[in-house]
């Protein structure tokens, strides 16, 4: 999810980029590749959250385990 995530950003900020500099030019343009960008981040959030609840249960089980020795 976090390589899908860092791909859809960068695709998604080409594209703004592009529409702006395309905007700038005066060619009509459409900014759908905020879509990416948002759902690019969304994906990293979530990669990054994912990771921290494995790592909190991760402890908890070694505290668990240890307890019981």
């Amino acid at each position: 999810m976090k390589i899908a995530g860092i791909i859809l950003l960068v695709l998604g900020g080409l594209s703004t980029l592009g529409a702006i500099i395309g905007a700038a030019q005066g060619h009509s343009t459409s900014f759908a590749g905020l879509t990416f960008v948002v759902l690019g981040a969304f994906l990293l959030s979530r990669a990054n959250k994912k990771k921290e609840e494995e790592e909190k249960k991760r402890k908890w089980a070694e505290g668990k385990a240890n307890e019981n020795e």
